[in-house]
């Protein structure tokens, strides 16, 4: 039997992405299409010998004890009784804060690597189900490759993949946390309309609009260009250099142009590349890379 699984982590962006004010729980409801992008951290994870030992090995900035692989390994072993150790090694590629969604990506890894590892023979739902104890966005990174997605982030609507169009990704050295930039939506009242009938209208544009015609947005982002002005500059560049639209992912940091072009994506990579600490190019995905035992 094997005592090794490897897996790819991947990120994701928000193409779309509409949050409503604050609920009577503490939380913001949002409607928002969820696609996973060709960036990844890659996980590697190894049976041990002691039992109820969990062990995480990366380039992470905070104690194993803080690492939501942690609490995904905890939550693991008490939804399936399996208390085998399990060593985890992370080589992370998505920038920590970016609204990348890597963190999340990461738990979703995590479940499908020790349900491999351990045999334990869970369905993609039950893992969504424990993943959602660990966060929001947890049960996407469980589910499906590209999604529409309301509620708090656990009601995931499944949408085709699209493979006509390539992303250009740029990170600015401005790092703002989730907390903060939902405080600044909160104080700027820039919380969107709750209205029903979006998530078919957003479903409908995404599934048979070019994307030029989607017509798409970010709360987030008036927010964000009020107080850094380089969301503003990063946006204007991937417009006038032939994006067919561009915004924030998730709460931000990072920043994603669409193009309808390969080689033009590519181009545009390498001049942005040379003003802006981070770019990456990346495709949206079409399935959820599978765990490989070794």
């Amino acid at each position: 039997m094997s005592n090794k699984v490897r897996v790819l982590s991947p990120a994701k962006v928000n193409l779309h992405l509409e949050v409503y004010p604050k609920r009577e729980d503490g939380f913001h409801a949002l409607l928002s299409v969820f696609q996973m992008i060709s960036l990844y951290d890659e996980m590697e994870i190894r049976s041990l010998t002691n039992k109820d030992v969990c062990t995480i090995d990366g380039n992470f900035d905070f104690p194993a004890e803080d690492n939501i692989i942690w609490k995904t390994c905890q939550i693991f072993r008490r939804e399936t009784g399996i208390r085998n150790g399990a060593g985890f090694t992370v080589l992370k590629r998505i920038p920590q804060g970016a609204g990348l969604g890597g963190g999340s990506s990461n738990a979703a890894a995590a479940l499908r690597a020790m349900n491999a590892l351990f045999r334990a023979g869970l369905t993609g739902e039950m893992l969504a189900v424990m993943g959602a104890e660990a966060g929001s966005d947890v049960p996407f990174f469980c589910r499906e490759p590209a999604a529409l997605v309301t509620g708090r982030g656990e009601i995931i609507e499944k949408l085709p993949p699209r493979s006509d169009y390539v992303l250009v990704l740029v990170i600015p050295s401005v790092r703002i946390s989730t907390r903060t930039a939902y405080s600044w939506l909160d104080d700027a009242g820039a919380a969107a309309n709750p209205d029903e009938s979006r998530g078919r209208d957003i479903a409908r544009k995404y599934t048979g609009e070019s994307p030029e015609n989607w017509g798409f947005s970010n709360s987030f982002y008036s927010v964000l260009r009020g107080k850094e002005p380089v969301f503003d500059e990063i946006r204007r560049d991937l417009l006038n250099r032939g994006a067919v639209y561009a915004n924030v992912s998730g709460s931000g940091s990072a920043m994603f142009g669409v193009f309808l072009d390969k080689n033009k994506a590519l181009s545009v990579r390498d001049v942005m590349a040379a003003r802006y600490p981070a770019v990456e190019i990346a495709f949206p995905l079409d399935r959820i890379p599978e765990a490989v035992l070794q």
